[in-house]
Parts: C-alpha cells; sequence; structure tokens
C-alpha cells in the first residue's frame, strides 16, 4: 500500500514538473524581450539561489552535507543545469524548431538506456511502445511547426549533449536520492548554476553584462518573466522533479517530459494569441498524451 502511495506522489509530482516547465517557454520569451538570452539565465539562477538561502537562514528547510559523497551530486549539477541549459540555448540557435524538439524529446529514450545500464531498471516492452509512440508524435508535431532554418551540424551535436545531460541528471538524482534531500540536492544544483551562468555571461559579454541589466531591472515585466523563471520554475520544479526520482523510476519520470511540448502548445494559443493548432497537430497532442499515460499505466 506505501509503494502505491509512493508510486501516485512520484507521478504527481513530475506531472506538476513538466506543466511548471510547458509554461516556462512562455515567461523565457517575456523576458528575452529585454535581455540577452545569458543574463536572462544568469539573473534566473542568482534570484532562484537567494530564495534558497533566504528559506534556509529563516530555518524553513534544512542543509547538511557533513559526511555525504559529493561526486556524484556535484557531476548531476554539472549536467543540469550548467551543461544542459548552454548546450540547449546555443543548439536551438543552430538548428529548426522541428529538429530542437525531435532531439530534445530523445530525453525518455536515453534515460530508459542509462537506466538499464546503470541502475539495472529495465523498462517493460509497453513502456518501449508507448515511449516510442511519444516521441514519433513529438517528432511530427515538430515538423509541422518547422520554421524553414537550415540545420548545422554543430546544432545538431549540441542538442544530442543536451539530452545525454538532462538523462544522466535523472539517473543521477535518482542514485543520490539516499543521501541527499531534495532541497539539498537543489541548493547545490543552484549553487553550481549561479557561479557558472554568472561566469559565462561576463565572459561572453563583457563590458555588455551591467549595462544591459540595468536596462532590463526598470522593466516590471522582465522580474515577473524572471520571478516564475527563478522562484516557480527553477526552486519548485527541481525540488519536485528531485522528490520525484526518489520515488518513481527514471523511466516513468522521464515520461512526463513529453507533455512540455502539449503545455507549451496550448499556453502558446490561449495566453500570447498564437494561431490554433492545426488537426494534425491536435491528434499529435493527444498522442502525446496517450504515449504518458500508457508508460506510467
Amino acid at each position: 500500500m506505501q509503494e502505491k502511495r509512493n508510486q501516485i506522489k512520484g507521478s504527481l509530482a513530475a506531472l506538476t514538473v513538466n506543466i511548471i516547465f510547458g509554461f516556462s517557454f512562455l515567461f523565457s520569451k517575456v523576458a528575452l524581450g529585454y535581455a540577452h538570452p545569458l543574463i536572462v539565465i544568469a539573473v534566473r539562477f542568482t534570484v532562484a539561489f537567494a530564495a534558497l538561502n533566504l528559506l534556509w537562514l529563516f530555518g524553513a528547510v534544512k542543509l547538511s552535507f557533513k559526511g555525504k559523497p559529493l561526486k556524484q551530486v556535484l557531476l548531476m549539477s554539472l549536467a543540469q543545469p550548467l551543461l544542459y541549459f548552454v548546450f540547449e540555448v546555443y543548439g536551438i540557435d543552430n538548428t529548426s524548431s522541428a529538429m530542437s524538439g525531435i532531439i530534445i524529446s530523445l530525453e525518455p529514450v536515453a534515460v530508459m538506456i542509462l537506466a538499464t545500464i546503470f541502475l539495472k531498471e529495465k523498462p517493460t516492452k509497453a513502456q518501449v511502445f508507448f515511449s516510442a509512440l511519444s516521441l514519433v508524435s513529438i517528432a511530427v508535431i515538430s515538423i509541422l511547426s518547422d520554421n524553414g532554418v537550415k540545420n548545422k551540424v554543430f546544432g545538431i551535436f549540441l542538442l544530442l549533449g543536451a539530452t545525454i545531460c538532462a538523462a544522466v541528471f535523472n539517473i543521477l538524482s535518482r542514485s543520490t536520492s539516499k543521501d541527499y534531500s531534495p532541497f539539498e540536492r537543489t541548493y547545490i544544483m543552484f549553487l553550481v548554476g549561479t557561479v557558472g551562468f554568472n561566469a559565462i555571461a561576463f565572459g561572453a559579454l563583457r563590458g555588455e553584462y551591467l549595462p544591459e541589466l540595468a536596462s532590463a531591472s526598470v522593466h516590471v515585466e522582465f522580474w515577473g518573466a524572471i520571478f516564475y523563471l527563478s522562484v516557480v520554475s527553477s526552486i519548485l520544479a527541481f525540488m519536485l522533479y528531485n522528490y520525484s526520482t526518489g520515488l518513481i523510476t527514471p523511466v516513468r519520470s522521464a515520461s512526463f517530459s513529453n507533455l512540455i511540448t502539449v503545455v507549451s502548445v496550448l499556453a502558446g494559443i490561449l495566453i500570447l494569441k498564437e494561431p490554433m493548432m492545426s488537426v494534425p497537430e491536435v491528434i499529435c497532442c493527444v498522442l502525446i498524451i496517450l504515449g504518458v499515460l500508457g508508460v506510467n499505466r
């Protein structure tokens, strides 16, 4: 009975995470209207890390790293968020929307492979089938929305790197769950993200970093988007993700990532007033949801 309750709680946490991630594209568009992508990422993680420290200082949560192995949790933090975000941002910039959507959607497949090799958690044939159903549906919906951008080999390799990083993070989050709480894993992730992304932004933008940040800071819309990206889509989402990986298998947890496409498309239509989906796109969205349900069933 307890195992069943854990499965339900883990699945609900993973579902919530990917609904949040789906809306993050909308808020990213708002923030990117005021600042360079590297500034948005750096500010996002800096604000999130500051909020985590406030929670700790006021006693809302506890941190204890004494005697705990650091190697795996640091590798997890390098994979996600640091390397993943760098690979994804520059990979998307060098590929079409279709190609980027297809490659990023390979994450559940990469997780299945790594979980089988390192955690000895083999997916069932039904899980493989329903994962493939979601994957093909994402590929089709991405191709339907292709904007004709020429794909560069460099961009494709970067996106493959992002997909591998996401899978590595999923596996390591589960394997470190026995030593670290969800908050502790999230704290280390955002410490690495804050230091890493600010260093990258300063190095890439140099003298433009502070002036552009100051220009964006006067807009309420910018900070509203940053609040969602840092507090909701970063702290809350990653804590829930780290919580879910301690309760359900990486294959089940990763399967929910396919819902991001559906949520982001619906958010664009309902909130940003983007064009309505065609009938084939609606069918693909339904198949994606059926694929996720099938994996978890």
